[in-house]
């Protein structure tokens, strides 16, 4: 279950080609991620976390530790990522299904309500027929995308769909850009057509 969850992480990732912008312009620092501070031990977020404990996995140079709790009212997986036992990503993990646009818009306020509007967005808009785009042969398909950009990293909603699994993932990266993030995971750039949300 973990290998098929991190999978659909990283085939959102790939939907999105990005076009190389700076975060550096932004003068605002990355927040915290669940009151956890960039850089903590896994030992020290086993203790400051209380939500119930899932599981551990290694893999990738990368270890990530698993919660499970709400968010917005949502139930999600919450993982904390560490490289050299630092912690450097956090994410928030939806299941959606038939309630997708009202989940997806509920995070998207509540993302919003804490970090003001997001800078860049990609990917169809609610108003479409549809929200979902073809990525493959595999029946995987990308949705709707908002990005927030800060001085040392960047907060990213996206959504995906793999057959008829929906997933709805909430990434904070720190001391990453999105371009190094992409590159980072060995996909390909191309330069995508991103929408700058006017404020």
């Amino acid at each position: 279950m973990k290998i098929k969850i991190i999978f659909i992480v990283f085939l959102c990732l790939l939907q999105y080609r990005i076009l190389p912008f700076s975060p550096a312009d932004s003068s605002v620092t990355m927040p915290e991620f669940r009151e956890i501070a960039w850089g903590t031990s896994q030992e020290n977020v086993r203790k400051q976390e209380s939500a119930y404990y899932l599981q551990k996995f290694i893999g990738f140079g990368l270890v990530t530790l698993s919660f499970k709790d709400k968010l917005a009212g949502l139930e999600t997986r919450v993982d904390y990522t560490f490289k050299n036992d630092k912690f450097t990503e956090g994410s928030y993990i939806i299941e959606s299904g038939d309630s997708f646009i009202g989940d997806f818009n509920k995070l998207l306020d509540y993302l919003t309500d804490k970090y003001g509007r997001p800078e860049y967005r990609s990917g169809l808009q609610f108003t479409s027929d549809s929200v979902w785009v073809r990525k493959d042969n595999y029946k995987s398909f990308s949705g709707p995308a908002f990005y927030w950009i800060f001085k040392n990293g960047f907060i990213a909603l996206i959504s995906s769909k793999f057959v008829e699994d929906i997933t709805i993932t909430i990434i904070y990266a720190h001391n990453s850009t999105i371009e190094n993030y992409v590159e980072n995971n060995g996909v390909e750039l191309n330069k995508f057509n991103f929408k700058v949300i006017k404020k």
